[in-house]
């Protein structure tokens, strides 16, 4: 099975299922998209930085397995795509960002199982034929 992660549901599946994650990623092909580490890492900023959810430490050990993880997922290079006016139509038909319908086209155009945790793009995804799933539903056994 081939599963494309958005940013906030990678860190979400990380923190629900730990190190199962390497595994499940070894086992399958998963992909998340080029800016996805600098999402990932501006969350845990926010979340430490101004949230004062994580302390710096927490989420240094967070961003470790982060790391760990994105050496063993496939990286797709959304700007080498050159999908931009594709992309832009589906905003613009869906209201989804920018950046949700890169996603949700590149998971169409690739026949990738979406994962995410964000409810207006699971509902697009459903109206435009791309299968999607939530991080908490992925077929993990937590660690």
């Amino acid at each position: 099975m081939s599963y494309l992660f958005d940013s906030c549901a990678l860190l979400n599946s990380i923190r629900l299922y730990g190190k199962a994650m390497v595994r499940f990623i070894e086992e399958n092909r998963c992909c998340v998209l080029t800016l996805t580490y600098y999402e990932v890492g501006n969350a845990l900023w926010k979340e430490s930085y101004f949230l004062k959810r994580l302390s710096l430490d927490e989420a240094a050990e967070v961003l470790k397995l982060v790391d760990m993880l994105l050496s063993r997922l496939e990286i797709i290079d959304v700007f080498a795509l050159r999908l931009g006016i594709e992309t832009s139509t589906i905003a613009f038909q869906t209201g989804l960002t920018f950046y949700d319908a890169s996603y949700l086209l590149v998971a169409k155009k690739r026949s990738m199982q979406l994962v995410s945790d964000d409810e207006r793009l699971i509902n697009v995804s459903k109206n435009v034929g791309v299968k999607c799933l939530r991080s908490g539903d992925l077929p993990i056994k937590a660690s």
